[in-house]
């Protein structure tokens, strides 16, 4: 053997690397360090230095491997090359793990395999070895802890996941057999979609038994939207020693992170990790889960049953870990002295979050997620004080006066910042206990969870920055999401609309102006429903970059599930939830960006699941038992009423001319508008631009109709445009937004381009704003179109709308614009109230038809008392003003309305009076078909919202603002009521004028109609 030479200045100038405060001593100084290496280079030094080396080894083997051999577990040997446990008994004996307690780490390319070997008593070893799994890509690990409990080993797989020749071999092909003998009793295609998905380094470690508990763990989990955790007790028949088996399976979760999680939680419980296989499951549809199988004990060899306390909190975190985010600054509270649990680290991290949201209006510098997590992670005392105060108010088993303590925590905590200097940490501390004070409900003590959910009372908001208060807001954190729902009266209807942030920094952005997007939609909503029995109400979700979209939305809803399904017997929510609200609450939800077909239909079978008895009309928009909005244009077709009435309005309903658009033709309203353009004007709308998410197109001569067409029937984006079918305008492009340049191009495109008519059909919330408003200017300081009509919500903030309309603008606002979409979802949802899904399939077409002529004529009545009141007194207001004039009116009548119809009993409601006009509001078919079922299984809540909504809407869109300006409540309800009354029999007269033969019969039955039930309602004045 000869050794390399060593250049002694280059060593020396390493071990100075090594450590810079190194004093040079004789031995390394190069001339020594020359004379070293001589002394042993030659051949016999070599010889005798490798002899004591292996004579070492050899000692440390000759006591190891007997060792190693009797004290691992059966299970390790069985399922372990022989070349890997030799492999695993030298590196004990190299890496010194037992004589000097090191972690070893032994690689191995052939099998692309990482091993982790430890030493420490009972459960250390494993504890040791959990931290450093974050290091490694993980599919596949497998723990081992020797049975004198001295070390633990952890082999780590991170081979590409493989599902080709994971049977072939001979063992494997008998493994398979047996694993459908005991599955046999499962349906056969889920069987065999299962055994397909495995992967092959699983296939040769695992035992049949194994795989067949991970079969019923991932089912459980598909089924229940859940994390699947379940306790077998079993006793070692050598050494009698009672254990437990702990089969665990979390729906995309890492495998490493699963385990050093686990491996912590049973740590704090006391529980020794004896054993653990974990292993990634790639199911079908993309679907990961990651399957745990352990072996737990306690150090003094009690037996763990389920009714243990200890095991309670471990059960209770093992659920919660599949919803709550990890490596965030709170994790570290799950560690220490005085660790918190993983739900009490959820709820200061939802407290941070809710913090953060609402303060950083005041400073975003101030208050940014960092500085917020920071101050509350640096005050334990206040942490602790929140926890305590939180279990007084809502823990069930609270032992104690529960009253006493609330008051008693509340003071303490209050006490905590009142006297600080710093007002800064003050606000924080301050709008932390805000929050705590104004929860009314929350899931957070039922063990199985998708995600926190809070229902708060809005009385939380500071007047200053939200002077117009909500009915109602719940708020939902869970793994890589949060959300609001808010709703502006107590049955409303609003989308659900998905936020995905491509970096962390418009992640950072989007959480801090959520509760602003999801509060300004629904408020929006609400000026829009006027038409509707419903209020206004919006769902906004924002998914951490990375996270997982479906498994968000799917924990959302199932935390809001929670808070709403109550007992059918005895109406409260799931025992463990403590309900200061103490009211029945029906949510409604719709589809907006992002919430795709495959969600929607989840979201009604979730529903049915948990037994939600408004399951059908809890989600609109279904593919089935529903009314697509994408399918059926239905936003498009309100959307387009009030662009034929602006083209009047302008005097072009004859004449050629250009629109520009925001939105592709892949999108729900953008896309349906071009159709219908194309269906009701021809080659006389030119479309010169469109700008959607991805990229723009721009022709000044119009761009090609059958190629937007093509690309709408296809639902591609804009920059699919085929450049050969640009009209050959040197100013004519297509470009993806690819660059900064392009971006740039496209983010102003609306603005730039001239034409007649701006349709903002798609877009980020609040593009145009007090900054930019000028843009849409044109150098001679008019707008660059005539008119807009606002097809997208909130494409405006609300001073620079006003801005725009008067530097000349004809503006369509987006609550009278766009309102179809939700009329036609709460038709839907009275259908789905009152009939099966088989019913309705009967009656589809015929339904569909009548619910878009109802949405028409409601739009172009609305659009046309906007233009006839416009007309009344241009020089004092706009089109703006009066659409929110008008959506204040029918609102402020509707809730008069609504307030008089709650006193009324059961038995008034039912009076034909009453049922005539619930029968007004209804789709024909319907009426005709099912008008027993309308009547008698229609909520008194939802009745009562019809009625009031449909006399509301039905006076003023007839008889013009103002004319139930001077009437008292009293009054304006009976003037309703006898409107209707009169509408009824102005409906009789005109039958029989159409029966009778008498002269200018149709001219009278039009009199009738336009004015005949104001005459005869105010005659009863």
């Amino acid at each position: 053997m000869t050794l390399p030479k060593i250049h002694s200045h280059k060593w020396l100038s390493e071990v100075e690397l090594l450590d810079s405060d190194i004093e040079p001593s004789e031995s390394l100084m190069p001339a020594n360090i020359e004379k070293f290496f001589a002394g042993i280079a030659d051949t016999k030094a070599c010889a005798n230095a490798t002899n004591g080396i292996l004579s070492d080894i050899a000692k440390e083997l000759e006591h190891t491997v007997p060792w190693f051999l009797s004290q691992m577990p059966p299970l390790y040997l069985w399922s372990t090359s022989q070349k890997a446990v030799m492999d695993d008994i030298l590196e004990i004996v190299s890496g010194k793990v037992l004589t000097e307690r090191q972690v070893a780490e032994r690689v191995c390319a052939a099998s692309q395999t990482v091993t982790l070997i430890a030493a420490g008593e009972h459960s250390t070893a494993s504890v040791r070895i959990a931290p450093e799994l974050s290091r490694f890509k993980c599919k596949l690990a497998r723990l081992f802890n020797s049975l004198d409990k001295k070390i633990g080993l952890c082999e780590i797989y991170h081979a590409p996941y493989n599902t080709e020749t994971a049977w072939s071999s001979k063992a494997n092909q008998a493994k398979q057999e047996s694993l459908k003998k005991i599955l046999s009793n499962k349906p056969k295609a889920k069987v065999d979609d299962f055994i397909s998905s495995l992967d092959k380094d699983y296939v040769d470690v695992s035992t049949v038994k194994q795989m067949a508990l991970a079969y019923d763990a991932i089912d459980y989990c598909m089924e229940n939207e859940n994390s699947f955790v379940n306790l077998t007790t079993i006793v070692d028949e050598m050494t009698k020693d009672a254990r437990v088996r702990v089969d665990i399976c979390l729906k995309h979760f890492p495998v490493n992170a699963a385990m050093e999680n686990i491996i912590g939680i049973f740590n704090r419980y006391n529980f020794q990790v004896r054993r653990l296989l974990a292993t990634e499951i790639c199911a079908k549809d993309n679907q990961k889960f990651t399957v745990l199988h352990l072996i737990s004990g306690t150090p003094t060899g009690e037996v763990i049953t389920e009714d243990m306390k200890s095991w309670g909190k471990v059960l209770k975190s093992l659920k919660t870990l599949s919803y709550v985010d990890h490596g965030d600054e709170f994790t570290n509270l799950l560690q220490g002295e005085n660790p918190f649990s993983l739900n009490e680290t959820n709820l200061v991290r939802a407290l941070a979050n809710w913090v953060h949201i609402f303060l950083t209006k005041q400073n975003p510098y101030y208050y940014s997620i960092d500085r917020v997590s920071k101050v509350i992670v640096n005050n334990p005392h206040y942490m602790d004080l929140s926890i305590k105060y939180f279990r007084a108010r809502f823990d069930p088993r609270f032992q104690g006066e529960r009253k006493q303590s609330i008051i008693e925590y509340y003071n303490q905590l209050k006490a905590t910042f009142v006297e600080l200097n710093d007002v800064v940490e003050k606000n924080i501390l301050k709008e932390g206990l805000n929050f705590l004070n104004h929860i009314l409900k929350t899931n957070y003590f039922l063990i199985s969870k998708g995600g926190l959910t809070f229902r708060m009372d809005p009385s939380a908001l500071d007047k200053h920055y939200y002077p117009e208060m909500p009915f109602g807001i719940f708020y939902m954190i869970g793994r890589n999401f949060r959300a609001f729902q808010v709703r502006y009266r107590d049955i409303s209807r609003g989308g659900m609309r998905v936020v995905m942030p491509r970096s962390s920094g418009d992640y950072e952005n989007a959480l801090a102006g959520i509760f602003d997007e999801v509060n300004g939609l629904a408020s929006a909503q609400q000026l829009k429903n006027k038409d509707i029995p419903e209020g206004g109400s919006k769902c906004v979700m924002v998914v951490r970059q990375g996270g997982d979209k479906n498994e968000a939305v799917k924990a959302a809803i199932s935390g809001l599930l929670d808070l709403i399904v109550t007992d059918p017997v005895t109406g409260n929510l799931k025992e463990g939830i403590i309900d200061y609200h103490g009211k029945e609450e029906i949510i409604y939800l719709g589809p907006d960006e992002n919430l795709t077909d495959d969600l929607i239909v989840w979201i009604i079978k979730h529903a049915l699941h948990r037994k939600y008895k408004y399951a059908y009309a809890f989600m609109s928009s279904k593919p089935d038992f529903g009314i697509n909005h994408k399918v059926y244009g239905v936003t498009s077709e309100g959307v387009n009423v009030y662009v034929d009435n602006v083209l009047r309005y302008l005097g072009l309903q004859n004449s050629t001319f250009r629109v520009k658009m925001t939105g592709g033709p892949d999108g729900d309203v953008a896309g349906n508008e071009l159709n219908i353009l194309y269906r009701e004007y021809g080659e006389r709308c030119r479309v010169v631009s469109i700008g959607d998410g991805f990229g723009a197109a721009y022709d000044p001569k119009g761009l090609n109709w059958q190629e937007l067409l093509r690309l709408y029937k296809e639902s591609r984006s804009i920059v699919e445009f085929n450049p050969q079918k640009l009209s050959g305008d040197s100013k004519a492009f297509v470009i993806s937004a690819n660059t900064k340049e392009n971006m740039k191009i496209r983010d102003t495109l609306y603005a730039t381009v001239e034409a007649e008519i701006f349709i903002p059909a798609g877009g980020r919330p609040y593009t145009v704003k007090e900054s930019n408003w000028d843009k849409y200017l044109l150098p001679n300081g008019k707008p660059s179109s005539l008119a807009i009509v606002e097809g997208a919500n909130i494409f405006f903030t609300k001073e620079a709308r006003q801005k725009i309309v008067d530097s000349g603008a004809v503006v369509i606002k987006d609550s009278s614009a766009n309102k179809a979409g939700v009329s036609c979802s709460s038709y839907e949802i009275i259908a789905c109230l009152t009939i099966s899904p088989e019913e309705f399939s009967e009656i589809k077409d015929i339904y569909v038809k009548q619910v878009l002529t109802i949405i028409r004529f409601n739009a172009d009545q609305e659009a046309k008392l906007l233009f006839r009141e416009w007309q009344k007194n241009k020089a004092g207001t706009d089109l703006v003003k009066l659409s929110y004039e008008i959506s204040t009116e029918i609102n402020s009548a509707k809730d008069i309305l609504l307030d008089k119809l709650n006193l009324l009993s059961d038995e008034e409601l039912s009076g034909s009076k009453y049922n005539f006009i619930l029968l007004k509001h209804c789709p024909g078919i319907l009426v005709e078909k099912y008008r027993n079922r309308i009547i008698e299984r229609l909520p008194r809540a939802h009745k009562i919202a019809i009625l009031s909504a449909h006399m509301a809407s039905h006076l003023v869109y007839r008889e013009g603002l103002n004319w139930l300006e001077s009437m008292h409540p009293d009054q304006i309800f009976k003037v309703a009521l006898d409107y209707m009354d009169a509408e009824r029999n102005i409906e009789k007269m005109v039958a029989e004028l159409e029966n009778s033969n008498i002269s200018f019969k149709n001219e009278i039955a039009e009199v009738l109609k336009a004015a005949g039930a104001k005459h005869l309602a105010s005659h009863r004045l």
